[in-house]
């Protein structure tokens, strides 16, 4: 039996959508493969029968973004695999930048790895620059604050996804379609309205979609999601999220220090001294708790 190969662009119930080079095949899942939607992810390589038009094999994943387990989840759900970074969506306002979505997806982009970045949208909301809490994110992830509405730093990001597969992941309303659509045009995705009552975005994607652009790059743009759970990953990832906390850490008296209560604590020094913003302390704290939480759980 001859097999090609292909990657994964749709995940539907009892089937999926496969691009083989530059043909399109609705494969069936059968056999051992039935129901096997709930395990496969955009951007999964498989191996099918062409001519039956049926799944065989999925590959191995290289990297992947999942929203990791949490209580009463038994595996992870992956939103989408194979992919070379992280692009982290999210709005200056409307809906406001929530600092503890960015941190979470940032741990899950380090548990999957992906390489990741945060894309500030809706600049033309922050007149008089970018607010605080945003503005301490430079450094820590490489940063692109633009404006679908004015155009705004659209070509960096555009420069930025030349190469490899990006999936976009962040809550909705942030302005994840209506970005794709100003970096290609032609797409023409479908864009929603925040909804007034809730401050928050309506879900106009339904599922992860696979886009291939002129420039040559990939973009995974994924269902807007609310909350992403860190699950019991090594707590060992937070110092990928918090490098700033990690390196003044050094200078604590304990090796183990939780920069709570412990005497000599180089974190809480210099949080004291303005050097180190108290939020940035609070939403590290969180994530600890959360993070041990869930270990605890298994």
């Amino acid at each position: 039996m001859s097999l090609a190969e292909g990657i994964v662009i749709t995940v539907l119930r009892g089937a999926c959508d496969v691009v083989s080079g530059e043909r399109l095949a609705r494969l069936r899942l059968t056999g051992t493969n039935a129901h096997k939607e709930h395990a496969l992810a955009v951007g999964d390589r498989v191996r099918f029968d062409a001519a039956k038009g049926a799944l065989v094999e999925v590959e191995p994943r290289r990297t992947q973004l999942a929203r990791l387990r949490s209580f009463g989840r038994q595996r992870p759900q992956v939103i989408a695999a194979n992919a070379d970074r992280l692009a982290i969506v999210a709005s200056v306002a409307s809906p406001p930048f929530r600092s503890g979505a960015v941190d979470r997806f940032l741990l899950a982009a380090h548990a999957g790895g992906l390489e990741a970045l945060l894309v500030v949208n809706k600049l033309d909301l922050a007149p008089a620059g970018l607010p605080e809490e945003i503005a301490a994110y430079e450094g820590i992830v490489p940063m692109f604050p633009a404006s679908t509405a004015t155009g705004a730093g659209i070509a960096a990001l555009g420069a930025a996804l030349a190469n490899g597969t990006t999936v976009l992941a962040g809550h909705s309303g942030v302005g994840k379609s209506s970005l794709v659509n100003a970096l290609e045009p032609e797409l023409r995705l479908e864009t929603g309205e925040v909804s007034a009552k809730w401050d928050r975005g309506r879900h106009t994607t339904a599922r992860a979609v696979y886009l291939r652009l002129a420039n040559g790059a990939v973009l995974i743009d994924t269902p807007g999601v609310r909350e992403i759970g860190t699950g019991p990953v090594d707590p060992e990832l937070l110092g990928s999220v918090y490098p700033d906390i990690a390196l003044l850490a050094a200078g604590c008296r304990f090796r183990d220090c939780r920069h709570r209560a412990e005497p000599d604590c180089a974190v809480r020094a210099a949080v004291e001294a303005g050097e180190l913003r108290p939020a940035r302390l609070a939403s590290y704290h969180r994530l600890v708790d959360e993070v041990e939480s869930q270990r605890s759980a298994l």
